[in-house]
């Protein structure tokens, strides 16, 4: 079973207008035409949606059915135009989510200069993990990702490399362990924190059982702020890019270990058969000419 459009058209009319004649000259049909219309839509749902008094009044059922029929009509209104201010280059959304190191190292400067160009776009920014940036993107939660690529990106995502991080595996002098974690990491990390954003649940990815299993516990923080100030109160070690490290005070690297860097590719990725939004587009061609020599 199917409500057609023109179905939902004329009942939506009967109701607005106060009676079967007044929606037949409102649509330009025949009062016939419109009486038959919603007698159809009656005997498609088995139940009375009209009393037909000297002005129809709707049933119980009838009053959910128009309910409906405005949702329609209205989400049809606002799409068709938004398809012209689009066809114009006056609206398109940007759905984009940025990892905390890209924001803050390129998020100003980018969004500033897409704003400009676009003034009229609509903007959807989040900062989140890299990790969880890549299961929005694959979901739909975002259509652009900017951030590092994980080491097995998904095949059906396109990815657009646009320069190199290392991550560093970093302690602040303030941890009470904090000699011993440098000179002997292979012994003390053992029974260190390690403050993350994000780590994968082993069921989705066995690797980060290894990573766990380097530390006593893993706490996942996705906000950076908090992640600095609880390694800075010596609460644990965490990981910082290398663009971070140079410009905090107190942090050293953790070396010697299999672990203690993480190489990474930083860019754009989003998917590979689905077609991009005006904005996405244009926002795609900034990123570009910024970071493509």
């Amino acid at each position: 079973m199917q409500i057609e459009r023109h179905e939902i058209r004329i009942f939506s009319a009967v109701v607005e207008e106060g009676g079967f004649s007044r929606a037949a000259e409102r649509l330009n049909i025949s009062q016939s035409a419109v009486s038959q219309a919603v007698a159809n839509l009656e005997h498609k749902l088995d139940t009375q949606l009209l009393l037909r008094e000297k002005q129809p009044e709707l049933t119980e059922a009838g009053k959910r059915l128009f309910s409906f029929t405005q949702t329609v009509i209205n989400e049809e209104h606002n799409t068709l135009q938004d398809i012209q201010q689009i066809r114009t280059g006056a609206l398109s959304t940007l759905n984009l989510a940025m990892n905390s190191m890209v924001n803050r190292f390129h998020g100003r400067e980018l969004l500033l200069e897409f704003c400009e160009r676009n003034p009229l776009t609509r903007l959807k920014l989040d900062v989140a993990p890299s990790r969880e940036i890549i299961y929005g993107v694959d979901a739909d939660r975002w259509e652009l990702g900017f951030g590092p690529f994980s080491k097995h990106m998904p095949g059906h995502l396109v990815t657009e490399p646009y320069f190199a991080e290392r991550r560093l595996l970093v302690v602040h002098q303030n941890h009470p362990r904090f000699d011993a974690l440098r000179q002997h990491p292979e012994r003390e990390l053992g029974q260190a924190t390690l403050l993350t954003s994000y780590l994968d649940d082993v069921a989705k990815k066995p690797g980060s059982e290894r990573m766990r299993n380097h530390f006593l516990s893993v706490w996942e923080l996705s906000n950076l702020e908090l992640r600095l100030a609880l390694a800075e109160a010596g609460m644990g070690v965490t990981y910082l890019s290398d663009r971070f490290f140079e410009t905090l005070d107190g942090y050293h690297m953790i070396d010697g270990l299999e672990i203690s860097t993480i190489n990474r590719q930083v860019g754009l990725y989003y998917k590979k058969h689905k077609a991009l939004s005006e904005g996405a587009k244009r926002f795609v061609a900034i990123c570009q000419s910024r970071f493509v020599s």
